[in-house]
């Protein structure tokens, strides 16, 4: 009888075992699929893993503010900033705009001299000026040019001097009654700026 009872105490071994290893790896709750893990072994959760709101994307209407602008004065009168620098329009030329760079459009267009005049106690690099011209109310932007006779302000404007610079910007013949030029000389200090009939 004794190796009956020895058989018995092996099979009650072996099915403890069996359910001791086959019950060691189930998830709790019956959830059936392990969590993942990171690589120091914490679990993760997939919803936070995948929150669009953990790593927002740009929104690519968000634009920067618009930049700030003198109160516009007609093209034919001077522009001051309040502190001894002073622009204005010398010359407008109607002419034949020659596209001769990539996203140029060749077409009527109209020559602009400019002038700043540097009453100021220090220099004004010019290098940092940019000029823009706008067609209408909607200030629909105006395609600039080279060609004919673009030459951009550059170098330093010193103390008591004048410097001058010639842009074109294609503008139709028949749009030609509400354009608004502005010169921007320096981040931050608002632009000067020219509206009315032109060319």
């Amino acid at each position: 009888m004794w190796w009956w009872v020895a058989g018995i105490a092996v099979l009650a071994v072996a099915v403890i075992v069996y359910f001791a290893v086959t019950s060691s790896g189930a998830p709790e709750d019956g959830d059936a699929s392990p969590r993942p893990t990171t690589s120091a072994g914490a679990t993760e959760d997939p919803a936070e893993q995948d929150d669009p709101a953990a790593d927002p994307t740009p929104d690519p209407s968000a634009t920067s503010e618009t930049m700030p602008e003198l109160a516009p004065v007609s093209p034919d009168e001077t522009a001051e900033n309040g502190e001894g620098l002073t622009a204005r329009i010398v010359k407008m030329a109607a002419v034949e705009g020659e596209a001769v760079q990539a996203g140029e459009i060749g077409g009527p267009a109209v020559q602009f001299t400019l002038e700043l005049t540097n009453d100021t106690d220090a220099a004004v690099d010019l290098g940092f000026v940019a000029v823009n011209a706008y067609i209408g109310e909607d200030r629909t932007p105006a395609g600039g040019l080279v060609r004919p006779g673009g030459a951009p302000f550059e170098g330093s404007l010193e103390p008591g001097k004048t410097a001058q610079g010639v842009y074109v910007y294609t503008i139709p013949e028949n749009q030609r009654d509400d354009v608004t030029l502005t010169v921007d000389y320096r981040a931050g200090q608002p632009a000067f700026a020219f509206r009315g009939a032109v060319g």
